[in-house]
């Protein structure tokens, strides 16, 4: 065989090589850029801005601290007042010694005003009260929290099925009540905590 055509074929050998190796490598890197983007339950092309590990903090006029903190947020491109964060907890100090515990698997946070709205497993603990539901409101110009959708409300001897339950954040009373007139607030209520 000629040297020139064993040269040319053993070029030709590495040109195909480094080919093959060229596709592999970025057939590869693809795919595992989107599957990592597929497991991100953040990922949304609307945002542009993920923020990991969120915490805020913020006082008001009468003494009040409020604190949320969330694990990540998306801050979309047309509002960059809003934050929407995941896997958030908050808690409120007020009256100097009452704490109010939120957590919930989504929340979208105004920086402004600091009004947030959390969805999705909303659990808040407030002194012996507990409650679950799927939506919740703080609402700082009110001065108040608004809970609604699916409330279940437990005590040390209550529960309570009911539409909306409001708490004053200036008096810290609860008000519960049912958005139909006709409806009636489903309660059980034992006289031993311990049943």
């Amino acid at each position: 065989m000629n040297k020139k055509i064993v040269i040319q074929l053993i070029i030709f050998f590495i040109i195909i090589f480094f080919i093959g190796l060229f596709f592999f490598n970025n057939s590869i890197k693809t795919k595992t850029k989107i599957s990592d983007i597929k497991k991100s339950p953040a990922f949304n092309k609307e945002y542009s801005n993920i923020i990991e590990n969120i915490e805020y903090i913020s006082n008001d006029k009468s003494g009040n601290r409020y604190i949320i903190k969330a694990e990540y947020g998306e801050i979309p491109d047309k509002e960059n007042n809003i934050i929407l964060m995941r896997n958030v907890e908050a808690e409120i100090y007020f009256n100097k010694s009452e704490k109010i515990l939120i957590r919930s698997l989504q929340a979208i946070y105004n920086t402004i005003n600091y009004n947030t709205y959390f969805k999705e497993e909303v659990y808040l603990k407030y002194g012996q009260h507990n409650i679950k539901s799927n939506k919740l409101d703080m609402l700082f110009k009110d001065n108040k929290i608004k809970i609604y959708s699916e409330i279940n409300y437990n005590n040390l001897n209550t529960n309570l099925l009911a539409d909306v339950i409001d708490i004053n954040l200036l008096t810290s009373n609860l008000k519960i009540y049912m958005t139909e007139n006709d409806k009636k607030i489903n309660a059980t209520y034992s006289k031993n905590a311990n049943n």
